[in-house]
Order: C-alpha cells, then structure tokens, then sequence
C-alpha cells in the first residue's frame, strides 16, 4: 500500500521540506510548537533512512555525526540546565542527520525534486516583506539581526533576520550556479530564481551586513572567473581582499566617498561612518570591541580547554562559527564541525571533473568558509547548507550532463 501510494520517498520529501521551510520561515522559527513538530519531522526521516538501508552502514563519519551530536547536547543541557535548550538547538540535531543523509540520498536525489523551487519561491516573498519594512526604516536591520525574542514581533509578520539572511549568503554561489544552468534548460526555474537574486539583492544592500555584502560579492566572482582546482589561494585572496578593501575605506578618501554616496542612506553608510570614526579616534567602537572580545574569548576556551572543550561553562565568544565550536567542543569537536559543514562542495568537487561544478563548488565552498570564520550564525539553517545546496548541484549536473568520476 505504501509502496503505491503514500510511498516512503513522498513522506520522507514532506519531512524534509517541513524542516528546511521552518530553518528559513521566519514565522515558524518564534514558537515552541513548530521547533516540535520539527524535531517530530527529524526523527520520522532518521526512522525511514534505517528502514531503507538494507543493511544498515555507518562508516567513520556517520559514527563521529553521532558523537558530535551526544556532545552537542550533554554541552547545551550543562549550559542551561533546560530540556527546552535542547529544542532550541535542534538545528545541529538536523546538522548531524543531514551530513548521515547525504551518503543515503547518493542515488536516490530524484525524490526531493521539485524542493529548490519551492524554496526559492518562499525566500523571494520573505525577502520582499523584509525589503519593505528596511524601505521604511534601515536602521531596523540592526535589530534583526540578534535574532532573539526582541525580534519574535517582526518573525511573525514574515520579516526576517539573520536566519533569512545567512542561509542564502553561505549558498549564494551554488543558487547563482542553478540560475545560470536554468536560463537554458528551464525558463519558468530561470524566471523564479531571477526574482529571488533581485529582491535577494535588494535585501543586502538595505540590511548593510558587511559580511553578508562582501561573502556574496566574492562568491559571484569566484563562480564566474576563478577556474583553477585548488581552494587555499582563493580562500587567502578573499581574507586579503577583504582586510584590503577595510583599509582602502578608512584611508583612501575618493573609495570611502564613492561608497558613501552609492549607499547613502542605508545601513552599509552607517558602518562605513562607523569604521572611519574609529580609525580616526583610536578608539574602537562598540560592534569592532564586541568582535575583538568575541574572537579573544574563543581563542582563550580553545586554549585552556584543547581536548573536551568549555564543556561546562558559557563558552565562546560567538561572532565566528568555526572559533565557537571549536572552543566550547574542543578541536575534535570542531574538526567533525568544519567536515560536516563543508562537506556538500568538497563532496562535489572531488566528485566531477566538470568545470563549472568545480566553479560552483569552489565558490560556495569560499563563501562558507569565510561566513562561519569571520561570522557566527545560530545554525538553524543547516538544512539549507546541507541539503539544499546538494540538490542545486543535483539539478546543474542533470542539466550539464556531467559524470562522476
């Protein structure tokens, strides 16, 4: 019976979509009730993928997800001595289980079809009710961005923050990818993606993330002129560039008058005032202090604490993902992060000799690594990374033709 109609694929295409809607929804990320039947919708997709895996393997890396999971919870349980904390990091459950997933999806991607779309529909009209409300008032950005209860108001009405924002940022050159691959085998894909880049646009440019700005500038260029196989000297060029155009906007006084008049107005003139205030008064300001504290307080917790981590103590600084987990889970805890979190592009890349997925790989695989380095997120879109992410590639390889190796 379930094989002819309710079939475990279609559950499980429900399941997934469920949990990939509620990481980006800003309405759904506010009540406990959603993270619930989340976490409901996680367990039946974890049931089905030991029903289907006959016989059931789990290599090294299913086995290290599993403890990194067990630690993720006895850490955040210690922290706040609260089950509903554990609800609350549902999200790296999800990591765990999408990283486990993507060896069981390797032939079976077909049954998520139809998924990218639908995504992209929902971000375009999340995008645009948060491009109206910045249209009217930019400085509100600021406060979205904290993504906690203060913004609840604001999550209810379709206006999103960081949990809208950074899911898009860390996979923009994958979606650019799609987009492009679209415009000549699918015109109406080609059509839904063009309006999701407009407003997607739209929204970086009032919101004024710096990260956000520069992760999707240079993963654009990286997709469209960086050819070779190679990462580290992308990775290295994008740090350089980065700290380059941050000097270039304190000292050389035509570029800083060039981006103050472009984005006059909006929230990127506003840290641009920021930054020159500060160079010019020696004084650092209150975000620049609250990163230098955040990255200080990380490095320290990975110091004192190499093996188990801060475990049992507020840990980490924040304001940087990668600095974060390896200081409150220890350096193997923060190795299984960066492999699990990096994984899609690297998996990819290794996997196809086609140059325009290696593009695409490398870009997204910059644009994640620069993200979680030099910005912290909540995690609560790792669907969006993990899977997300694998069935753009999916599509661009059945539209290219591309073989694996």
């Amino acid at each position: 019976m379930l094989k002819n109609g309710f079939s475990l694929g279609l559950v499980q295409k429900i399941a997934v979509l469920y949990l990939i809607i509620w990481t980006i929804s800003p309405p759904l990320q506010v009540d406990s009730i959603y993270r619930l039947v989340a976490l409901a919708c996680a367990v039946l997709w974890a049931g089905i993928w030991f029903v289907r895996e006959t016989p059931l393997t789990l290599g090294k890396e299913q086995l290290g997800a599993i403890i990194f999971l067990i630690c993720v919870m006895v850490v955040v349980y210690f922290e706040k001595y609260d089950f509903s904390a554990l609800i609350k990091q549902i999200a790296l459950i999800m990591l765990v289980i999408c990283f486990m997933m993507t060896y069981f999806y390797d032939d079976k991607w077909d049954e998520l079809s139809g998924i990218v779309p639908i995504v992209l529909i929902l971000l375009t009209v999340w995008n645009y009710n948060t491009v109206k409300i910045l249209v009217e008032d930019h400085t509100i950005a600021r406060l979205l961005v904290r993504d906690d209860e203060s913004t609840y108001q604001f999550l209810r009405q379709g206006i999103g923050g960081y949990s809208l924002i950074y899911p898009q940022v860390c996979i923009c050159p994958a979606i650019f990818a799609w987009i492009i691959k679209a415009f000549k085998n699918n015109k109406l894909f080609f059509a839904i993606g063009a309006v999701w880049a407009y407003f997607y646009v739209r929204l970086l440019e009032l919101a004024g993330y710096s990260i956000a700005l520069f992760a999707s500038a240079i993963g654009l260029i990286l997709l469209l002129f960086y050819k070779g196989k190679n990462i580290i000297p992308a990775f290295i060029v994008t740090i350089l560039a980065f700290i380059w155009i941050m000097a270039a906007i304190m000292y050389i006084t035509p570029f800083r008058e060039w981006i103050l008049e472009t984005f006059d107005g909006m929230a990127v003139a506003k840290k641009v005032n920021d930054l020159v205030s500060t160079s010019e008064s020696g004084v650092t300001g209150d975000s620049i202090q609250v990163r230098i504290n955040a990255y200080s307080n990380s490095l320290m917790d990975m110091l004192k604490y190499p093996i188990i981590g801060s475990l049992w103590r507020e840990s980490g600084g924040g304001h940087s993902a990668l600095l974060d987990i390896t200081s409150k889970y220890g350096w193997l805890g923060g190795y299984a992060f960066a492999m699990m979190f990096y994984h899609v592009p690297f998996h990819y890349k290794h996997h196809y000799n086609d140059k325009f997925i290696i593009s695409a790989a490398n870009a997204t695989l910059v644009t994640l690594m620069f993200v979680s380095s030099l910005d912290s997120f909540n995690y609560s879109f790792t669907l969006m990374v993990m899977i997300v992410s694998s069935l753009l590639f999916e599509d661009i390889i059945k539209w290219t033709g591309a073989e694996r190796t």
